[in-house]
This record gives C-alpha cells, structure tokens and sequence, in this order.
C-alpha cells in the first residue's frame, strides 16, 4: 500500500484543463522525482494535494484511507508539507518566530521555548542546524530553505514536496539539502521533488514520474534510464527528428584565447559602483572587458548585487563611480535611450513586472524601444512594425494565437521568447540576460541557449548573469563570482569546478 495514492485527479481554468484525470502515487521511503515542461501540470498537481487548489474531480488516499484536502490545514492535518520556491516567511521574525506561525495550538511569540527546542532538534536529526533565534531576513537562501523544512517537519510531515528545491543554492548547500533528504527517507519521511534538472534528479529520486499537458506520461525506475532517455522523453515532440546529445544544454561556446585577442576590446567596465533602492552600495568596484564574442557568466547567491549590476550596465541605475564604455563611447551618465541606441540590451530577470507590457499586444511589445518602426518624423510605421512582429513570432517561435494576442496571456517560455525577439532586433553589442531560463521547461531553455550562442557567434558579447551554476556552466566558458557588490574571483577553461565557485559564492575566500 502506497503512502500516497492520487486518482484520476481533474482540474481546469476556465477552458484550459490543467489537470486529466491524473493518477499519481508515492510510496514509503521514496524520493519521486516530479518532471515537466511549463503548463505540464505537475506544481498544479502538487497544489491540488496541498489544498491551495481544491479539485474537480477524483480522490486522494493517505495510508489506503480517503482524505479531504480543502485547504493547506488539511494537507498538514493529513501529514503533508510543501515548500514553495518563493518562502512564506517574515523578514523581521526570528526562525522560531516564523516556525511557530500558525502552528497548532497557536503558539505566541512569548511562548518560544518549545520551539526553539524543536528546531535544534530537528536540525541536529536532519543535518540541518539554524540557529532558532536568528532574524529570518537576514539569513542567505540557503539557510531560509531550511526554516521552510524544518516548519513542514515540525508540524509531523510525513510526504514532503520541494518546489524547485536548488535553483538558489551552492553545490555545497545542494549536497546538504540531498544529505538531508536521504536522513529523512531513512527516517521514514517520503519526498516528492518538483524539478527540471535532469542530473540532480538521477542522483537522489528512486522513481520519476514525468507529466504533459496536464497528464502523466509515465513513470520510470532511475536506475533503468538514462539521462539522455530522460531528456528526450521531457523534450515530448519537439525531440524528434532530433540527436539526443542535442537536447543537452551542456555544450559551451569555447572560443580560444588566441582568437579572442585578434579583436579590440568591444566592453569596458571600469571600476563602476553603484546605489540599490535604499541608497546603499549594492555594487562595489567592479571592473571587466569583453571583446567580440564573449560570453561571461556571473554566479552568486541571490541578493549579493546581481540585480543592481545588470541595471547598472544597462544604464537603466545611476552610476556612484566608474565608467563603461561599448565600442570606445562613454555611456556613463547618458540616457538610457542612449545605452539602446550603442547597443545595449537588456534582458531582466523578472519577466512579467519588468520585460513586458502585460497588457499589450504581443505586436507592441516587440517593437518597444525599436528605432527602426519609425519613420520619417519620428512616427510609428504599423504596418511594418506589425510586418516586423509576425517574422518575430515565426523567427522565434513564439506560440500566441495572433500578434494581437496579450502578452501577459502567454506562457513563461512564450513571453521570454517575446522578450529575446524584441532584444535581438536592436541587434545588441552587448547583451545582458539575467536568469534567462528560470522557470522554463527543456524545450524553453534549449531555445533560449541557442539563441545565445548564436548572438556569440556573430561577434555580440553576451553578459549571462544567473544563480543556477549549471546554466553557467553550460554557456560561459569564463564566470565571475559575485559577492556583496563586488566581484570575488573568475575562473576560466574548460575545468571549472563548481565546488571552488561555490565557495567564493558563500565569500569565505573573499573574508580570508
């Protein structure tokens, strides 16, 4: 009998069927891997099971017994905890504080002892100490992540699901989190693990359990397939006809050094600091050049500037000092029109607040910023700026129903699809992406690797600045690490280790 049995479970939005009639089980003493392109249903899934989704249709059982799940108390109730990727927590609370919120029994916040006791001995149990009087938002990531667990099994978890679980941790923090899943699969808990790296998943699930469009495609044994099978199978259609190695993002553009320093240098970022929200210094001295065809990469924590920079560079954030400087012209202190019109663009990490017009067209946002849709006077030529954004959407494969589609309707993966058309146009000499493939499937995220490679390819220099290592990996034969504004070591050629990098992230090289 399975922990966890889930049958037939259906949902819809309004016309779109999420969920179809899905059938998803999860035994005793198991990490299930839970795969999936975006809109494939699996964190909709998830939801239904936690109660933040109530159901249309079909039962979920717990121990062979059938449950009512209405709501995230029920879930708890019934033994189940969820950690979300975006934490539910209050900054200014200490762990204990955000660990007693809205436990049972509605623990004060002067009746602490308990708890603090609880999560050092949970912490101890799991490989997973936090200090229980620590202000919440003051702690890195990592360490958040653990306030999130350490709430879910304090409130007796017996099924586990981590959404996305690594996307903001160290190689380092990635073999606690896994060190710590393995004690509580021995202690009895069971995990479902929301992911879509594909390597991280052969290492720690038993079975995975892959979904489409709202349904399961099948689950497999870890240990009878192989990771490019793996990836093939996520790809769905748009794998065939195509090699499987193809689908593996893990192919960096080398360009030797040799042929690097044949050409001038095309960026120079000299000693440039910067301000955050708060008039605060959130980039500290920070120097690089780039020449044609370069791709840097920037690893770090979240938090440590990364946002800051990119605007910086942009010219979208005032510089407190430094210069940079593309194809020999000073942009520093230039409107930002300026830094488009030299070539720079921009790709953000927040999609729908700062790369589109949610509610326009997805024509409009295609030619946002576009110089050559205008005509004589200054005046938008429609009909070749509509011409323009139909090429786009074909060029780019963007799935919309029309170009007159709003943008904001359209999927993760379609919306940076619009956003990549939309920089490419302004055919950039420097290109800045920041997290570009968060939160895309296998298909999403190749497309956007060639796209880059391709940019490279014609001489543009191309800035990917992420918190996933792995995408690093994959595009920037050269990554700098960033830490508290300031960038800490770069490392370069075809061996880097992520482990070292992981390291100057947590800035203990930095301190020393």
């Amino acid at each position: 009998m399975p922990l966890l049995a889930m049958r037939g479970i259906a949902k819809s939005f309004g016309e779109v069927r999420a969920l179809r009639e899905v059938d998803f089980t999860v035994g005793r003493h198991e990490v299930r891997g839970l795969l999936g392109g975006n809109g494939a249903g699996k964190t909709t899934l998830m939801n239904v099971l936690y109660g933040l989704y109530g159901a249309d249709g079909g039962e979920i059982e717990i121990d062979g017994k059938t449950v009512r799940i209405d709501s995230p108390r029920d879930a708890m109730d019934a033994g189940i905890g969820m950690v979300h990727q975006t934490f539910l927590q209050i900054d200014s609370f200490t762990v204990a504080e955000n660990v007693a919120l809205g436990a049972q029994g509605g623990l004060g916040r002067a009746n602490l002892a308990p708890v603090r006791e609880q999560i050092r001995e949970i912490g101890e149990t799991f490989g997973l100490k936090v200090d229980p009087d620590a202000v919440v938002g003051e702690l890195p990531v990592g360490i958040r992540q653990r306030v999130e667990i350490i709430k879910a099994l304090s409130r007796g978890a017996r099924l586990l699901i981590l959404d996305e679980p690594t996307t903001n941790l160290t190689p380092q923090e990635v073999d606690v989190l896994f060190a710590a899943i393995e004690k509580m699969v021995a202690e009895g808990v069971s995990v479902v693990l929301i992911t879509h790296k594909i390597k991280e998943t052969m290492a720690i699930c038993h079975q995975l359990t892959v979904m489409r469009d709202g349904a399961v495609v099948g689950t497999y044994d870890r240990k009878e397939i192989e990771p490019h099978e793996l990836a093939a199978i996520l790809a769905g259609d748009a794998a065939e006809g195509k090699d499987a190695t193809a689908l593996d993002p893990r192919t960096r553009l080398e360009v030797s050094e040799e042929a690097q320093q044949e050409h001038d240098v095309l960026v120079e970022v000299d000693h440039i600091s910067a301000d955050g929200d708060f008039g605060r210094q959130a980039v500290d001295d920070v120097s690089f050049t780039m020449r044609p065809g370069e791709v840097l990469g920037i690893a770090g924590v979240a938090g440590n500037g990364q946002v800051e920079l990119a605007e910086a560079l942009a010219g979208a954030r005032p510089l407190t000092a430094g210069s940079v400087s593309v194809s020999g012209r000073d942009l520093s202190g230039l409107p930002t029109r300026q830094w488009i019109r030299s070539g720079v663009v921009y790709v953000p990490e927040d999609r729908q607040r700062d790369g589109i017009l949610p509610g326009g067209t997805v024509a409009e946002n295609l030619m946002l910023g576009n110089e050559k849709n205008r005509g004589r006077g200054g005046l938008i030529n429609w009909r070749e700026a509509r011409e323009r954004a139909i090429a786009a959407i074909k060029d780019f494969s963007i799935k919309t129903p029309s170009e007159q589609a709003p943008a904001g309707s359209l999927s993760g993966g379609n919306i940076q699809r619009v956003i990549l058309a939309r920089a490419f146009a302004h055919e950039p000499q420097l290109l800045i992406l920041h997290n570009p493939t968060r939160g895309l499937d296998i298909n999403s995220t190749q497309f956007v690797y060639d796209r880059v490679r391709a940019a490279a390819e014609r001489g543009c220099c191309v800035l990917v600045i992420s918190e996933d290592l792995d995408e690093l990996l994959a595009l920037a034969p050269t990554i700098a690490v960033i830490y508290n504004g300031a960038l800490v070591g770069t490392r370069s050629g075809a061996h880097i280790d992520p482990y070292e990098l992981g390291v100057l992230m947590t800035g203990v090289e930095a301190a020393s």
